[in-house]
């Protein structure tokens, strides 16, 4: 295939799987060429019967005509977005019929070993798998770019909400809505807690500039830093790291032990090694750090004492 007919494929393919106009610049940008390279492209295009219009202006940009389907694969658009978000996702959001047709027409064109031999489970071990009625409902009006109204469960209090959706993400089996308040700013909800859902507003647009990727690596480390109130000096040998990391697990994790110091200026393989390390509140401080062998809590006093009377009571609890 030569390199302009790739392209061409390249541009009936992300076409295809969008519900929402892109513009020429997006498209020059993905597909790194210039714009009037894809506007040359377009015109080839339509010659060749694919369904392509261009709208001017604000929401404007390059889409495909009604529910035309790529003679590519076969494939709808429901089943390209199935193929696109996955297997766990697609069932929950009610797709998985459309994942399933999508995976024959796929199959009946390629012959792939890891269909077969490569299973995707989401949720974590021995979790109970949760599957939220309201995501339907938050699914619909993020392909017809409308609001959100729904009830939101926040500790004892029932708050009304009105939101514009930015996104949905899961997570180890939890679905999460990012959403934003007209004149707000993005909010994660935990999709579980909210009640009495339905769409509002005739049209909602997202934030020029908004990525669900982007926004939600940054709220996972807003949050952490959030809940993490306390910092606590730690000696912990060198070979007792790895579990500091998985009892404590974060990027904040990583950087503290990345810039910690060692006992005596001694090579960390060889001493134990310092850590300056921001962690939860007493109680849950104590459950992490009670697991890691050979660990020491310089400071603060409260943290040591707690975690001393919880291992001399766990030790007399076995007979110690």
């Amino acid at each position: 295939m030569g390199m302009k007919a790739a392209r061409l494929v390249s541009e009936i393919v992300i076409l295809s799987a969008r519900t929402v106009p892109i513009t020429a610049a997006g498209l020059a940008a993905r597909l790194e060429v210039t714009q009037r390279t894809v506007y040359r492209d377009l015109g080839d295009l339509s010659r060749m019967g694919v369904p392509v219009v261009t709208e001017s202006g604000p929401g404007g940009g390059i889409s495909l005509l009604g529910s035309w389907t790529s003679p590519l694969s076969g494939m709808t658009r429901d089943e390209l977005d199935s193929v696109l978000i996955g297997g766990f996702a697609a069932a929950d959001l009610g797709y998985s019929g459309e994942l399933a047709t999508a995976r024959e027409k796929i199959l009946a064109e390629t012959d792939s070993v890891f269909s077969s031999d490569v299973l995707i489970d989401g949720p974590d071990w021995f979790r109970t798998h949760e599957r939220p009625d309201e995501l339907s409902v938050i699914a619909a009006a993020l392909r017809s770019h409308r609001g959100l109204r729904f009830d939101y469960a926040s500790g004892s209090d029932c708050l009304i909400r009105t939101v514009i959706p930015l996104g949905l993400v899961v997570k180890a089996g939890r679905w999460y809505l990012a959403a934003q308040p007209p004149g707000g700013r993005p909010r994660t909800y935990r999709v579980s807690r909210i009640t009495e859902i339905r769409l509002h507003f005739v049209s909602a647009s997202r934030p020029p500039g908004f990525h669900l990727g982007d926004y939600w690596a940054r709220s996972q480390i807003e949050f952490d830093r959030a809940i993490r109130s306390a910092t606590v000096k730690l000696r912990v040998p060198s070979d007792s790291l790895g579990d500091l990391r998985r009892a404590v697990p974060g990027r904040i994790t990583d950087e503290a032990i990345e810039s910690a110091s060692t006992a005596d200026g001694a090579s960390p393989a060889e001493e134990p090694i310092v850590v300056d390390l921001p962690m939860e509140p007493l109680d849950v401080a104590v459950s992490q750090l009670i697991t890691i062998r050979g660990v020491e809590v310089i400071s603060p006093l409260e943290l040591r004492t707690a975690l001393r009377e919880q291992a001399r009571h766990t030790a007399e609890c076995n007979g110690l």
